[in-house]
């Protein structure tokens, strides 16, 4: 009877504890907005093709943290001497980027130290669909 208790009791404190730590989904168009205020070091880039379905080899870019990119409250996005405005879709979800011709990147995920952006690009080359996908990696 007193196993029983314990078992209980610890049945209860890890349903507590897995309750209390649930993911939450970020849909705040403002938090991400001040969660990217600062300074991130580009921590690496991987590009990859896929034609009708078959992947090419990653291309993998690993940065030197001295390659730092800065998103600021006036909603600037700074890397290396080019500045370009960027805005976040109301979902949180998307940040497009003010360059030529506009591109869309998608929030992988954001985390306390880092987050990633995925840019998708598709075209139809004949009768071939290739697809172009670019990760990029960022950490305080």
């Amino acid at each position: 009877m007193r196993k029983l208790k314990f078992v209980l009791m610890g049945l209860l404190t890890v349903g507590a504890i897995g309750y209390a730590c649930k993911k939450e989904p970020v849909d705040s168009k403002l938090f991400v907005e001040r969660y990217l205020i600062g300074k991130w070091p580009l921590r690496m880039e991987i590009s990859s093709t896929i034609t009708n379905g078959t992947a090419s080899p990653r291309d993998t870019t690993t940065f030197n943290p001295t390659d730092t990119t800065s998103f600021t409250s006036e909603l600037k996005f700074t890397r290396r001497a080019t500045t370009v405005d960027f805005t976040v879709d109301a979902a949180g979800e998307n940040i497009k980027f003010s360059t030529s011709p506009d591109s869309t990147w998608h929030i992988e995920y954001l985390r306390t130290g880092y987050f990633k952006l995925v840019y998708t690009r598709k075209e139809t080359v004949g009768n071939n669909v290739v697809s172009h996908i670019i990760e990029r990696d960022f950490r305080k």
